[in-house]
């Protein structure tokens, strides 16, 4: 993502019968059944994939049974392959099929926490391996670190994806199906999976957040509260109303998140009003805003993303303790 004016950027677990995948599945995200496929290696794919629901969760029970009429549909291209020491290109088993991600690779022996992290932007690409400038790094490069598995899964309608995009809806169920990915894998710590994203990648996080509480700890930078709220550039159209806005307004289900739940934003030029709205509404929900003097949507994810960095290294006891305050953030954000 390039750099915009600010709106831009803005308990019992019931497993869906496969009955209900034949019928509504496949139909919810723009296609028919899928056949197996295999990438250019020769690799077969993995197929659809059934989600769970967790029916604790109003937004989970209701986004389970309902079919969206609002899609966006944006370039395809294939992922490229990344450098082999940076990122291993895999596909995971995603609802509609298999979807693609860059994955740290794995190291026998270790057992490590691990990050998805979800880009920013309206098409959910698979994004790039490229660190930028440190005033506007959207990278998620600083959480490439040895001690941690980092994830960048791409998802439904995106790069050589099945189905279409639905603009923060079917989506969630596809970030859901990389968390399954990652606790499958050997070097992964289940128990220890965080999940993050930038601006719209954050609004996503949200909502994932209001629909599960198998992550640890969510850190969400420049969310907004409602993705109507981009305008007339978001793949939302601002009239859009009823339960098609609901669905996918974190500030509607905000309350109902579990997982402690950072929000990071700069106080000028960002998306501050947005997350204090969302503030507003998080009830007894486990929610912080970090907001950072004199920073803005951009500058504020360097500094913050190496703060969460290390405190995701720290924490390791039974339950989540996240040492992340805004004056660490501060600190280095004056500082660079």
């Amino acid at each position: 993502m390039k750099k915009r004016p600010i709106l831009y950027n803005a308990g019992l677990l019931l497993l869906i019968a496969s009955a209900y995948w034949s019928s509504h599945g496949c139909r919810r995200g723009g296609g028919g059944g899928m056949a197996r496929a295999a990438d250019s290696s020769g690799q077969e794919l993995p197929g659809p994939r059934a989600v769970a629901v967790d029916t604790r969760f109003e937004l989970a029970r209701l986004r389970a049974g309902f079919e969206t009429r609002i899609f966006s549909d944006t370039e395809r291209w294939a992922a490229p392959r990344p450098p082999p020491e940076l990122f291993e290109l895999v596909h995971y088993a995603a609802p509609l099929g298999a979807n693609a991600a860059y994955v740290t690779p794995p190291v026998e022996g270790t057992h490590r926490p691990a990050l998805i992290w979800i880009a920013g932007g309206f098409d959910w690409n698979i994004g790039s391996w490229t660190p930028g400038p440190r005033e506007n790094d959207q990278s998620a490069m600083t959480f490439h670190h040895p001690d941690l598995v980092l994830m960048k899964p791409s998802l439904r309608g995106s790069n050589e994806n099945p189905g279409r995009n639905e603009c923060f809806l079917g989506e969630v169920d596809d970030v859901l199906s990389a968390l399954a990915y990652l606790k499958s894998r050997a070097d992964v710590d289940p128990d220890r999976i965080y999940l993050g994203g930038h601006s719209t990648g954050a609004t996503m996080a949200l909502l994932v957040a209001a629909s599960s509480a198998d992550f640890r700890a969510v850190f969400a930078f420049g969310p907004v509260s409602d993705p109507r709220n981009y305008g007339d550039i978001s793949c939302l159209p601002p009239s859009t109303e009823g339960l098609e806005a609901r669905l996918r307004s974190p500030i509607e289900f905000v309350h109902e998140i579990r997982t402690p739940t950072f929000l990071i934003e700069g106080a000028t030029a960002g998306n501050a009003v947005s997350c204090q709205q969302l503030m507003n509404r998080r009830g007894s929900a486990p929610l912080q805003f970090l907001k950072v003097a004199g920073g803005d949507h951009f500058n504020v994810i360097a500094p913050g993303s190496e703060v969460v960095l290390q405190a995701i290294l720290r924490d390791v006891g039974p339950e989540p303790k996240l040492d992340i305050t805004v004056a660490a953030i501060a600190e280095r954000f004056a500082g660079q």
